[in-house]
């Protein structure tokens, strides 16, 4: 199996309104489709998180475009949102449907819409299907092929590429506070649970830190 990472450049023809909306709006930054499901009646249901300070515009916007069937914005922190939509399937997202669900291929969320009318998507099949995923890309969508390699889980999820040990730590972090607003507990804490010195505890917490944070910034590339 490969994985591929592909950034598309969208034009008029083919972005889709919120996507402009973002991009031409200054009080959002980037939005992430997290889930998806198209039906059979020709719409499809996504779960969108919207890095923005006004869900109050962007319901606007949602409400003026005329293939979002339905729609509901959950703001549950400061500086972002989620958003559930039901849309009507556009041509242009026919035909990138088509390209990417293939019988060999799997999109792994999240697939980022940016600011400067692209969006990054990760592509896991043969190295056949994801070939002509690229090969079959609508015209007059620009491809950037970013990275090809062999299929690692860890790529998609950090957690993953992490020891046993390490993902002890982190979860002796979360629940001593260590990573809570306030930091509340300390990284002697941590050691304490593992049952290791504090010098230990802080290394596994380190190396931890660093695998997934790298990751992370990978992905949004």
């Amino acid at each position: 199996m490969k994985t591929l990472r592909l950034r598309l450049t969208l034009d008029e023809t083919t972005i889709h309104p919120m996507h402009a909306f973002v991009c031409r709006h200054e009080s959002f930054s980037r939005s992430h489709l997290l889930h998806w499901n198209a039906s059979g009646d020709g719409t499809i249901s996504m779960i969108f998180h919207v890095a923005g300070e006004r869900p109050d515009a962007y319901a606007d916007a949602l409400a003026s475009v005329e293939s979002v069937v339905e729609s509901e914005v959950s703001v549950r922190e400061e500086g972002s949102f989620y958003v559930y939509v039901r849309d009507d399937l556009r041509e242009a997202d026919r035909e990138l449907l088509a390209t990417y669900r293939g019988e060999s291929l799997v999109v792994v969320p999240p697939v980022t819409y940016h600011g400067d009318r692209s969006m990054t998507l990760t592509l896991v099949g043969t190295a056949e299907a994801v070939q002509a995923a690229v090969s079959e890309t609508p015209a007059d969508v620009a491809v950037d092929v970013r990275s090809v390699r062999p299929y690692d889980a860890g790529a998609v999820d950090p957690m993953l590429r992490l020891t046993a040990r390490q993902r002890a730590a982190v979860d002796a972090a979360v629940d001593v506070g260590y990573y809570g607003a306030r930091r509340e507990g300390s990284v002697a804490d941590v050691a304490e649970v593992l049952d290791c010195s504090t010098a230990t505890a802080a290394e596994h917490l380190r190396k931890a830190e660093a695998e997934i944070m790298s990751r992370a910034t990978e992905r949004r590339l």
